[in-house]
């Protein structure tokens, strides 16, 4: 392969992962990631009396967000549920065995997601968000770090159970590290091992 598919579309490979955790791994279309809130670098002009403008650079002082429809069929942690990631148990140790309770929490979790698309999808189930796709396919994967689930809003819509979710992290760490990578590679070289969050 030597050149980008025309898009990507359709198939999206998903993990989320909290910090020091294990990977929770999701196979979902891309529709239903409903919104990319990414970071912007806004300018301000500033008049002169010259007539002349004198352009300020604005710091982005907001969050960067990511928003996705989920399907949950349980309050599990295993990829069948998400409202223990919204809700984490107290005592740091999330409830696996039925019946599964899951009360309000204060707590909140910090969390990785990772989104890969790549022409290998569709596979037979063995590819994941987090291994490396085969040489010779295209691929383009977004790496985010420290975020934090904000919203968790449960609806019937369609008739189905579903969740729409929202995850936001600062754009930078406090010592101006970058909490989101971007990534693609045509095939030609494979895409890096992908960032450990412990």
């Amino acid at each position: 392969m030597t050149a980008f598919p025309d898009e990507w579309d359709e198939f999206v490979l998903i993990a989320i992962q909290e910090k020091g955790g294990t990977d929770v791994e999701f196979q979902a279309l891309t529709e239903d990631i409903t919104a990319f809130d990414w970071m912007e670098k806004d300018i301000e002009a500033k008049p002169l009396v010259n007539g002349g403008r004198a352009v300020r650079r604005v710091a982005f002082d907001g969050p960067e967000g990511i928003t996705m429809k989920m399907y949950p069929v349980s309050a599990d942690t295993d990829g069948t549920g998400v409202v223990q990631q919204f809700h984490p148990i107290l005592s740091g140790t999330p409830d696996t065995t039925d019946p599964i309770v899951v009360p309000n929490s204060l707590k909140r979790d910090t969390y990785r997601i990772v989104l890969l698309w790549t022409e290998q999808l569709p596979d037979d189930g063995t590819l994941t968000a987090t291994t490396i796709p085969d040489a010779t396919y295209g691929a383009q994967r977004i790496q985010i770090f420290n975020a934090y689930m904000t919203m968790y809003k449960p609806s019937f819509d369609g008739k189905q159970w579903s969740a729409e979710v929202t995850f936001k992290w600062a754009p930078f760490t406090k010592a101006a590290g970058a909490n989101k990578i971007e990534e693609s590679t045509v095939g030609d070289t494979q895409l890096d091992a992908v960032t450990a969050f412990s």
